[in-house]
């Protein structure tokens, strides 16, 4: 299926409201009301605590997957803090077969901490210099609680990542029943 950005982002957008909606959430998609949001795409509430919170979600089709955010030449990221109000799920769709979509859900303390590290890795330890601004992206393997391994190139010399997430986000969507509790 051939399909452009704003399409995957819709539909990765309707299958989180369709899993939270499944677990007994009300959900709103603010995108609905102002055109893509910056901070958040879904606000989700617990009917019977009252508690709700802002979600963001990313959707990809390959293995990177941008997080709409800009680095700076020194690898700090501007007011992440701002920029990440509460949990994430990335939704990863092969290009190949849509019907093989997988949900990875991160707190927004592991988001930060994962955007951070990462980006830190990427533009401070690669043994290189930037000339430019440089757009944020995560890894799939990442979200699955994988380091990357070390490895060289005629290019650059990749140290390896450790990983500071340390377990597998597929599918834990428990990160958000406990919010919502």
């Amino acid at each position: 299926m051939k399909t452009n950005n704003n399409k995957v982002g819709v539909i990765g957008e309707t299958a989180v409201t369709l899993e939270l909606l499944k677990r007994g959430f009300d959900v709103i998609n603010i995108n609905t009301a102002y055109r893509n949001y910056k901070n958040a795409d879904l606000i989700c509430m617990n009917p019977d605590t009252g508690k709700s919170e802002m979600i963001q979600v990313k959707t990809g089709t390959t293995h990177s997957i941008m997080v709409g955010l800009v680095s700076e030449l020194d690898g700090t990221i501007p007011n992440i803090d701002t920029h990440v109000i509460g949990p994430w799920v990335f939704v990863y769709i092969p290009k190949e077969d849509y019907s093989k979509m997988a949900f990875y859900v991160v707190t927004k303390e592991e988001i930060t901490k994962l955007i951070t590290t990462s980006n830190n890795w990427y533009v401070n330890e690669w043994n290189r210099k930037l000339t430019c601004k440089t757009l944020v992206a995560v890894s799939i393997e990442w979200l699955e609680g994988e380091n990357s391994k070390a490895k060289k190139t005629n290019k650059y010399d990749y140290p390896e990542f450790k990983n500071p997430l340390g377990h597998n986000s597929i599918n834990r969507w428990d990160k958000i029943d406990n919010l919502l509790k």
